[in-house]
């Protein structure tokens, strides 16, 4: 799928991308570059599988430790 880059950088995702993701304005996601690729992954999504495999109710740390891993 092709999009254009506008000015200061920003993507504007199609609407069928942010329905198949769950996204909405104002809602975060994980970038990564990785072998020359942009991944995007929306942000809650992580925190709640990490939350429920390590069975942890503080979801500011699950959100800490997802961001400072190679979660890709």
């Amino acid at each position: 799928m092709e999009v254009l880059v506008k000015k200061g950088g920003i993507i504007e995702l199609p609407n069928s991308v942010m329905v198949e993701l769950g996204l909405s304005e104002g809602k975060k996601v994980f970038l990564n570059v990785k072998d020359g690729e942009i991944l995007i992954k929306p942000a809650n999504d992580i925190a709640k599988r990490l939350a429920g495999s390590i069975a942890l109710d503080d979801v500011d740390l699950i959100d800490e430790i997802v961001e400072s891993e190679d979660w890709l």
